[in-house]
């Protein structure tokens, strides 16, 4: 069953619906006339430092102010969540300005999470996260702004309750907005929606399939790395043993005062040493008295 929540699904829905990516800001936001430029799908950031983690916007969006927006659609909660937002939002904060603008022209950002389940269990439909003076208790208003959306909010009487209904819903002819219902029904009913909706869903399938064959192939090199490192130890554990083994020959039998000519002939025999190996243990081992 697709629903609106569904990654696959909710890339084709929206990709390029700027009028449900602007129902949605306008309710959560409580605005009624806000204008999205094209909103983006999985718009990537790449970041810049060797080594550093990327992120990829479900949907990225900017209005005709130049404020950002990021929706995602999120199952999991806990500290990573708040971890995951705080991320997001200062990615997003990070491409607002060009080289040479000033701190000034930055705009707000919103980062919003559409929630499973209610997560911070405040039986709130929304939770709204901004920075705060502690020592005056006045919001620091510097236009960041976190918002979780509890989607296990259920009220058909308000505009959110019907929006979090219709985002879960699956059935056209049960949605209350139009914005949204007129995607639905195309993606569901009419033949190339369908055609579309089947071919996003067998190219995520082969997708998914080659990324968990580099995983599979990561783990198996990994593990032959972990095997190879042991024995590289053991190798070096097994030649400093055979080193103290031999220098311990060439000074007993030093004590004992034979001569290294003999030393040298019996070290070569009993450990199968070259002339050359030979010579350079007597020269590591000092004489003593």
């Amino acid at each position: 069953m697709w629903s609106v929540n569904d990654d696959t699904f909710m890339k084709l829905f929206f990709q390029g619906n700027t009028k449900a990516v602007e129902l949605i800001l306008n309710i959560i936001l409580k605005k009624d006339n806000l204008v999205l430029e094209k909103p983006v799908v999985e718009k990537t950031i790449i970041n810049s430092e060797t080594g550093g983690k990327d992120v990829a916007f479900d949907i990225y969006a900017r209005d005709n102010n130049g404020k950002r927006y990021d929706i995602e659609m999120q199952r999991t909660g806990g500290v990573g969540l708040k971890k995951r937002g705080r991320f997001y939002s200062a990615a997003l904060d990070h491409i607002m300005l060009k080289a040479g603008e000033d701190y000034k022209q930055m705009q707000d950002s919103y980062v919003i999470f559409f929630l499973e389940k209610d997560y911070f269990q405040g039986k709130k439909p929304i939770y709204e996260i901004e920075r705060m003076n502690l020592s005056t208790n006045e919001r620091f208003r510097d236009g960041n702004h976190l918002i979780f959306v509890n989607c296990a909010y259920v009220d058909s009487t308000t505009r959110l309750g019907r929006l979090i209904h219709d985002l879960l819903c699956s059935n056209a002819i049960d949605m209350y907005y139009d914005e949204l219902r007129i995607s639905m029904a195309y993606y569901k009913s009419e033949e190339g929606g369908r055609f579309k909706m089947c071919k996003a869903v067998e190219d995520y399938a082969k997708e998914y399939a080659k990324e968990y064959a580099k995983d599979y192939a990561k783990e198996v090199s990994e593990e032959y790395r972990m095997q190879a490192e042991v024995a590289r130890e053991n190798e070096a554990k097994m030649k400093q043993k055979f080193e103290e083994i031999v220098r311990k020959s060439v000074k007993k039998k030093r004590n004992l005062g034979v001569m290294d000519d003999e030393i040298k002939s019996f070290i070569m025999d009993a450990y199968d040493l070259s002339d050359e190996e030979a010579d350079a243990y007597l020269r590591s081992v000092e004489y003593e008295g």
